[in-house]
């Protein structure tokens, strides 16, 4: 277990204080409705791919695939790939940090982590530039609906020989609005 150092003890607090910002909250509020509508988080990519995210989220994902250290991270939701890419890339930082603190040899191309990306409808143009991406080694994808039965049993499959794993799931972009 590590001692959190005085910084991330700073940190804790100033987040705590934010959530209790009712300024803060109804600017955030303000700009995710702003933003929404013109489609902020679609300007943003990850080593090369679209990555639909706003920019805190990526950067609040790779802290916590850092402190989870995940064996493989599952994802339903693939569109142009950057999640898959962010994912894969943060795994490999992961391998490597192992090799250097075990003085080990790494092969970039074989990893033990793995991403697995599901999604109802994988375009060919993604999937294809996916698997072009010198990330591709560490992911597989799935086309099929994330919330069909038969999904489950391939996750299960694939998932078996892992130990630590993060599902992600990032699909059902729906909303009911209320016009007034």
């Amino acid at each position: 277990m590590s001692i959190m150092t005085e910084f991330e003890q700073e940190v804790r607090e100033r987040l705590a204080a934010n959530g209790r910002n009712a300024e803060l909250i109804a600017a955030g509020h303000a700009f995710t409705r702003a933003s929404t509508l013109l489609k902020y988080c679609y300007n943003y990519f990850w080593l090369g791919r679209p990555i639909i995210q706003y920019p805190q989220d990526i950067v609040a994902m790779q802290e916590l695939i850092w402190s989870v250290k995940p064996d493989v991270i599952i994802e339903s939701g693939i569109a142009h790939g950057g999640s898959l890419i962010l994912s894969a890339s943060m795994l490999a930082l992961l391998d490597m940090c192992d090799a250097i603190e075990s003085g080990t040899t790494l092969d970039p191309n074989n990893s033990s982590r793995k991403v697995l990306g599901i999604d109802i409808e994988i375009r060919a143009h993604n999937r294809a530039a996916i698997e072009a991406h010198p990330m591709a080694s560490r992911i597989q994808m799935i086309q099929v609906s994330s919330i069909a039965p038969e999904i489950i049993d391939k996750v299960k499959q694939v998932a078996k020989d892992y130990q630590c794993i993060l599902v992600r799931l990032d699909f059902n972009h729906t909303t009911s609005r209320t016009e007034g």
